[in-house]
């Protein structure tokens, strides 16, 4: 794998459906075994929010039918909007069985990172999905890196050019 994160990854994965939620995580741990991931899994948005502020995740694997199950439960959009209130740098993926048009468009406009159709091949689309979230957190890391070595570069020239005039103005002999 390309991607070399040295912190750990915190990811919640928020589905109303236990074993479709446990499968996918030992799915990720396994995909992405030379990581340091921890993730955590929740069975309502209710859940998670009580745990989202100590953890802070980079990414939420949502269910956009959370409420499927207990009818008083907030859905994926509502949870979606919290998270994004909460923390925008949190990417979210939008978890859903339709694959209507309508239901990613809303996921998008929501903030959702992406939106991704549960079918036979959900887990690998959403391993693709990961590996492209890592990937782009490693260039967020890069371009910090190289934006403090620009900062610094800037600083030196500019202590130079100071230190050049100084000597001029006060010692022109000197130079």
């Amino acid at each position: 794998m390309i991607v070399k994160a040295k912190n750990k990854i915190n990811i919640f994965i928020v589905d109303d459906n236990k074993v479709f939620s446990m499968a996918l995580k030992a799915d990720i741990e396994d995909a992405f075994a030379d990581l340091v991931i921890e993730i955590f899994t929740f069975e309502t948005g209710e859940k998670c929010k009580r745990r989202f502020m100590q953890v802070m995740p980079e990414l939420v694997i949502l269910d956009y039918y959370l409420n499927s199950a207990d009818f008083g439960a907030a859905d994926g959009i509502k949870v979606l909007d919290w998270i994004k209130q909460e923390n925008e740098e949190t990417n979210v993926i939008m978890l859903t069985s339709d694959d209507h048009i309508d239901i990613a468009l809303k996921s998008l406009k929501h903030g959702a990172s992406d939106y991704i159709v549960k079918t036979e091949t959900q887990f690998r689309k959403i391993n693709y999905s990961l590996l492209n979230f890592f990937k782009m957190m490693e260039a967020k890391v890069e371009a910090r890196r190289y934006k403090r070595i620009l900062a610094a570069l800037f600083i030196c020239v500019a202590l130079l050019i100071i230190g050049v005039t100084a000597i001029q103005i006060f010692m022109p002999s000197q130079l």
